[in-house]
């Protein structure tokens, strides 16, 4: 009997031995995952000979009686996997945290024998594949997260077996497919985040489950369709994440049962319609963002019942009408953003009346009026953005006292007044952006208390006076723009101690002298524009002082290029060689051709344009062999001789132009290889032979190819007519000879409208021109360029009919084919270039009558038909009659009509049909000697007596008619 006595006491000692033996079980459980991981020097604690307990070491907690219950190692810097972990030896485990590792991997199945897991955070980590089945088994989860991995496949389903879980978090995975109707299981639920992933639908049939949730988040989701309005059943709801999820349609009214929301974003979807007005109920929301979608009408002044907003993003919309006073009844608002949509009006006067607003965004609207003072009240605003509106006045007097703002963005509007008197003390200012008003006055010294100023863009006003030297002390100055104002004086030595100083624009104003020797001290300088001045002096240092400089304008002043006789021992030895600079303009200056073997030294160099100095000589092999080269304007110097065999290696060309020079030669057979060529402009030269066939193979992307004024000879080659992108075509004052190729009528690009994409060479994005004789004068394109289309192929010795092909390009904008010797007719069909402003046929030998569709060309301002054979009736028509300069149609012996004072006979060509048949002309005049009967008569005579207009037209009806008459008697 005496074992039994000692029962009691070894059931006592029974669950001790079973706690030390399941310790040390953890304990080698933890140290084998240990020996796996990569560099776990956080877990030195973790070792059989420091305790046979794991309880005390790094990361481990334990319950009273011993048993491993917490394992939590966030941002531990461990790397490695969870297969080597034995969760078996981990039965009472309950929290396993290993947020912000760079564990890898798959998750284990065998996590499934922690069955008791209450807490999972794995995220912001590595590990990839598919959610195993084995997850059902942790029935006991409340809170699973597994963000920030590189999870795979549809939404895992063993997840909907947790009937626990308060917290599921799945963002910024990859995983895809639907959302399960099996999730309404978790009716327990108060977050719900699958943000950044690619699931396609939001299941409507689950959401009136979830009751109790707090949060749903499915950002940045390529969901479809509209919000289903069961969202409203989620009465709990306090946050409502559906930005950049590509839903459609409206913003459902039942968003306004989710009284309790604090946070609603909506961004970045297609959503349409106005905001319901129901948004209003929404007392609690702190936050509302909507912006990017194609919401409408007005802003519900309802928002202002909305107490506790303090972020109101409503931007990048097309909103319009007035911003509803409402607003500024909200006690608690800091950020209002309402830019890029159509709103218009002057602002609430007591917006910002709160005393709390700390950003305002308006740009890219159309407000008027002044900007209201109450903006700034209690110095709280830090961000005022705006720009692109219509705001009117001086520049607000309380701006003097905003002495907390950061940022001021006024830029492209109406303000006026005298710029250096609008402001105060702001020693914190760090962006202060006023270009595109009516700004006048100077720049004020007392500015360099701006000690924090980063960017300064004061262009395209009315300043006058000198930069301050001053200036010079505001040491955190990134970009500095004063363009197009009236500045005058020279540029202050000072401006050399802005090291930080990354983008200079100094341009179009009448700032004179050389640039100062402390320019070379701007060692962060990127982006330099002194052009359009009137500075002068040597450019050769300024471009190999600069290591970061990659945009260079010094055009238009009075520079020149003396290299000094050792400049190549310094290039050679100076670090601070220019290899980088990409773009680089010195046109209009007085530039000669010694600079031209610094600049090959410039490998980077993608665009250049030394057009308008006084270039001489032949053209070295080296200049347009830079291999990065896009861009190159060598127009107007006095350059000679053929174009280098180099050219044919320089792939990346696009546009170039050498007109204006001497060269000469044929057609230059280096260019075949550029193909990417998009214009070429060889004109004033002196080329000569025949225009290669292979022209028209070789330039997918030509645009603009302009030869006029060379000695070319031959006819024009058919080939040309396959040059699909072609818009401008101008092979005049040449030697041509032959017929107009009918093929012209390939020419696509002339065939349609353009739309005006603008022509741009590079990142940098850098525009491209064209001259040409528009309307009897020789003018520039530049920005207009693309709207362009025209061909001129005038003055040459061209014969035969003008192909009626050519009426097939319906997108032209000029057509020149004067002084050749063409003969037949103008084509019939000439209406169809329903865009044509200016045509000249002058000078040929055009017969026959003026087709009647030309008065159908209502954009047509300049016309010339002189000096042919021409003859008949003139036609008229609305657009035409405005053209009444008889010298139009002089030379022509057989014209007649209006606005020649020669008179038409009877048996002259009919004007532009006004659409009576000659028959319906005799029916209706009958009638109207039967109307002059009776009672008729009377009433007939009496409008006529009463209507001038009806009057004129009626005796110019039976005029017609008595002609049509005669004729057929």
């Amino acid at each position: 009997m005496k074992p039994i006595q000692f029962l009691p006491f070894f059931l006592f000692l029974l669950p001790t031995c079973t706690a030390e033996t399941g310790a040390a079980t953890a304990a080698e459980a933890l140290v084998n995952w240990k020996t796996s991981l990569f560099q776990p020097d956080t877990l030195s604690s973790w070792s059989l000979t420091n305790s046979a307990t794991p309880c005390n070491w790094f990361g481990v907690r334990c319950d009273a009686a011993g048993s491993l219950v917490q394992l939590r190692l966030p941002s531990s810097g461990l790397n490695g996997t969870l297969l080597d972990l034995d969760f078996s030896a981990l039965p009472n485990l309950t929290h396993l945290d290993l947020y912000g590792n760079s564990l890898h991997g798959r998750v284990t199945p065998a996590i499934s024998a922690a069955s008791k897991l209450v807490f999972l955070d794995l995220s912001f980590n590595q590990i990839e594949g598919t959610v195993p089945e084995e997850l059902a088994m942790l029935t006991q989860l409340t809170n699973l997260t597994l963000s920030d991995n590189h999870l795979v496949g549809p939404f895992p389903s063993p997840i909907t077996s947790c009937s626990k879980l308060l917290h599921l978090d799945l963002s910024h995975n990859q995983f895809t497919g639907v959302l399960p109707t099996s999730l309404s299981r978790l009716t327990r639920l108060q977050v719900f985040d699958v943000s950044s992933n690619g699931f396609s639908e939001l299941m409507p049939e689950g959401l009136a489950n979830w009751t109790q949730l707090l949060s749903l988040q499915m950002n940045h989701n390529p969901l479809t369709g509209q919000i289903p309005r069961e969202i409203g059943k989620l009465r709990e709801l306090r946050s409502l994440g559906l930005g950049q999820t590509n839903h459609t349609g409206s913003i459902p009214e039942e968003i306004g049962n989710l009284t309790k929301l604090q946070d609603l974003q909506l961004l970045d979807n297609q959503f349409t319609g106005p905001i319901p007005h129901q948004i209003g109920r929404l007392t609690q929301l702190t936050v509302l963002e909507i912006s990017d979608n194609r919401l409408s009408g007005a802003i519900p002044p309802e928002i202002g019942n909305m107490t506790a907003l303090e972020i109101l993003d409503i931007s990048q919309n097309q909103f319009s009408g007035e911003l509803p006073s409402t607003i500024s009844a909200l006690p608690k608002l800091q950020s209002l953003i309402v830019i890029n949509n159509k709103l218009s009006g002057n602002l609430p006067g007591e917006l910002g009346k709160n005393g709390l607003l700390s950003t305002a965004q308006l740009t890219n609207n159309s407000f008027s009026g002044e900007l209201p003072p109450l903006l700034c009240n209690n110095s709280t605003l830090r961000y005022l953005y705006a720009e692109n509106n219509n705001f009117t006045g001086r520049l607000p007097a309380w701006l003097k006292n905003c002495t907390g703002i950061l940022r001021i963005g006024l830029g492209w509007n109406h303000f006026s007044g005298d710029v250096s008197e609008a402001f105060g003390a702001h020693p914190q200012l760090e962006v202060l952006y006023l270009p595109g008003n009516q700004l006048t006055g100077t720049l004020s010294p007392a500015w360099v208390e701006w000690r924090s100023l980063a960017n300064l863009r004061l262009d395209d006003n009315r300043i006058s006076g000198q930069i301050p030297p001053e200036f010079g002390n505001l040491t955190n100055l990134y970009y500095l723009s004063l363009s197009s104002n009236n500045l005058t004086g020279s540029i202050p030595a000072e401006l050399g101690n802005l090291a930080s100083l990354g983008w200079l624009n100094l341009s179009n104003n009448g700032i004179s002298g050389s640039l100062p020797s402390t320019v070379a001290q701007l060692s962060a300088l990127q982006s330099l524009d002194l052009s359009g001045n009137k500075l002068s002096g040597q450019v050769w240092k300024l471009l190999l002082q600069h290591p970061d400089l990659n945009y260079i304008d010094l055009s238009r002043n009075s520079f020149t290029a003396m290299l000094p006789v050792d400049w190549e021992e310094i290039t050679n030895s100076s670090s601070t060689y220019l290899p980088d600079v990409q773009y680089l303009l010195l046109s209009d200056n007085l530039i000669d051709s010694s600079i031209i073997p610094l600049l090959c030294r410039f490998s980077g160099l993608q665009i250049l344009d030394l057009s308008s100095n006084h270039l001489s000589g032949r053209l070295p092999d080296c200049l347009l062999d830079v291999e990065a080269m896009q861009y190159v304007d060598l127009a107007n110097n006095d350059l000679h001789g053929s174009i280098p065999s180099s050219m044919a290696s320089n792939a990346s060309l696009v546009s170039l132009h050498l007109n204006s020079n001497r060269f000469d030669g044929e057609f230059p057979s280096s260019l075949k290889q550029c193909r990417h060529l998009v214009a070429l402009d060889l004109g004033e030269n002196g080329f000569h032979g025949e225009i290669p066939t292979w022209v028209g193979d070789s330039f997918p992307s030509m645009i603009v190819l302009r030869l006029r004024s060379n000695r070319f000879g031959g006819s024009i080659p058919p080939q040309l007519s396959r040059l699909a992108s072609l818009q401008v075509l101008d092979l005049a004052d040449n030697d041509l000879r032959g017929s107009i190729p009918r093929s012209f009528s390939g020419l696509s690009a002339m065939a349609r409208r353009q739309e005006g994409r603008a022509v741009e060479f590079s990142a940098l994005g850098y525009s491209e021109s064209i001259q040409m004789i528009w309307k009897g004068r020789e003018l520039m394109f530049h920005s207009t360029l693309s709207l362009v289309t025209g061909i001129d192929l005038s003055s040459n010795s061209l014969s035969g009919e003008i192909p009626s092909e050519l009426t097939d390009l319906a997108g032209l904008l000029f057509l020149n084919l004067s002084r050749n010797h063409l003969s037949g007719g103008i084509p019939q069909a000439i209406g169809n270039l329903q865009w044509l402003e200016f045509l000249d046929l002058s000078m040929n030998q055009l017969s026959g009558p003026i087709p009647a569709g030309i008065a159908d060309l209502a954009f047509l301002s300049v016309l010339n038909l002189s000096n042919n054979n021409l003859s008949g009736r003139i036609p008229t028509g609305d657009q035409i009659q405005t053209l009444d300069d008889p010298s139009i149609y002089s030379g022509n012996a057989g014209l007649c009509g209006p606005p020649l004072s020669r008179g038409c006979s009877d048996g002259a060509g009919t004007e532009k049909d006004d659409g009576l048949g000659e028959e319906d002309g005799i029916i209706w005049f009958g009638l109207s000697m039967l109307l002059g009967s009776g009672f008729g008569f009377w009433v007939f005579w009496g409008c006529l007596i009463l209507k001038r207009s009806w009057r004129f037209a009626y005796f110019l009806f039976v005029d017609r008619a008595f002609d049509v008459f005669f004729r057929k008697r």
